[in-house]
């Protein structure tokens, strides 16, 4: 008899979202087609950004299929008419396995994990708080990254907010990480709490036996 598959995490988000396809760079894409010609429209006005858009799409599908994601989401919408730029991507295997723990109680998991982020994540560990989910509690960290970008002929600096977010996988050692960004770094404290009220409606579901292990 196989064991049953482990649960998912099931999220209820606001506004507009849309999946990229992770399968293969094929499926990243068409998703990658389908999202630009919704969001900018077909004009050839738009043909210029319509390519950046796609193009940026299939490096962060192709970046996150590479590091083992099961799960892509990007924003494009708080609410119609009202942008909003987010992603939210789910890891989940068996590399997340907090092995010194003892038992598989959720806080000794990440009793081990809170110990374990000086060394394993020194540049993030200063920023570790605990968070609630409709679960029990995770643990996140967040940093700024800054690139320099073009346009225009001008150069100006991006700020990119990434809240990392640790689940424990009830009844296992394992830990699920959810990430989600935003090209809106100048104001994290913001983006932090809408992240965090993300996180607090998220709960794992069963998966009914014999389904693939997907989100």
């Amino acid at each position: 008899m196989s064991a049953a598959p482990p649960p998912r995490l099931l999220f209820r988000l606001l506004g507009t979202w849309w999946e990229v396809g992770l399968a293969s760079d094929g499926a990243s894409r068409d998703s990658a087609v389908e999202i630009a010609r919704s969001t900018l429209g077909t004009r050839d006005q738009e043909a210029t950004a319509r390519r950046r858009l796609r193009d940026d799409i299939v490096t962060a599908a192709a970046a996150a299929r590479e590091a083992h994601a099961t799960l892509m989401l990007l924003q494009t919408e708080l609410a119609p008419g009202d942008p909003m730029s987010a992603s939210l991507t789910v890891y989940d295997d068996d590399r997340f396995r907090m092995s010194p723990a003892i038992g598989t109680a959720p806080d000794r998991v990440l009793r081990v994990l809170e110990e374990s982020l000086p060394t394993i994540a020194p540049g993030l560990a200063h920023t570790a708080v605990r968070r609630r989910f409709e679960g029990g509690e995770v643990i996140r960290v967040h940093r700024i990254d800054e690139t320099v970008e073009s346009e225009g002929g001008q150069q100006f600096v991006q700020r990119r907010l990434v809240a990392q977010y640790w689940y424990p996988q009830p009844d296992t050692k394992r830990l699920v990480l959810v990430v989600l960004s935003t090209p809106l770094g100048d104001i994290p404290h913001t983006l932090l709490s809408y992240f965090d009220a993300i996180v607090e409606v998220s709960r794992f579901v069963e998966r009914p036996a014999g389904s693939a292990d997907e989100n």
